[in-house]
């Protein structure tokens, strides 16, 4: 069996990976880095902290946690109260509509029927035709 070889690494611009060493210094490292400096800063101060402090920083804790939740629930009851109000109107508006939806299956339904019926009479008069015919010679054969 044959090896698998890897391709030789192309050369890269060096414009383009410049700007992409930089880009990835700007919107990864330095943010990243600036969020871990806050979270240390702040585990700092919170081990550092009396007991009152501490308290305070949990109340703000707290609303900083409560508060994500509120917004989504918030949205979510907007949302609720848009689609309740919506079933209403069309609570509202349905019954007109759908009267007039089951006037028009009835006649669609009536004109199949009728035409239905224009279908299968030619197949039915010479069925009863065959059926007189068949009687009538019976009653024949049964009199003589």
């Amino acid at each position: 069996m044959e090896e698998f070889q890897t391709p030789a690494p192309r050369e890269r611009n060096p414009l383009t990976h410049q700007k992409h060493r930089r880009e990835v210094l700007w919107q990864i490292t330095i943010p990243l880095g600036l969020g871990l400096l806050v979270i240390l800063t702040m585990a700092i101060l919170a081990a550092a902290s009396t007991a009152s402090q501490a308290s305070h920083w949990a109340d703000i804790s707290l609303i900083w946690l409560i508060t994500p939740t509120l917004l989504f629930t918030l949205i979510t009851l907007a949302i609720l109260a848009a689609l309740i109000y919506g079933l209403v109107r069309l609570i509202l508006v349905l019954p007109f509509y759908t009267y007039r939806l089951l006037n028009w299956l009835n006649l669609f339904g009536s004109r199949v029927k009728q035409l239905g019926n224009k279908a299968v009479e030619p197949v039915l008069r010479v069925q009863a035709l065959g059926s007189s015919v068949k009687t009538l010679g019976r009653n024949i054969r049964r009199r003589s």
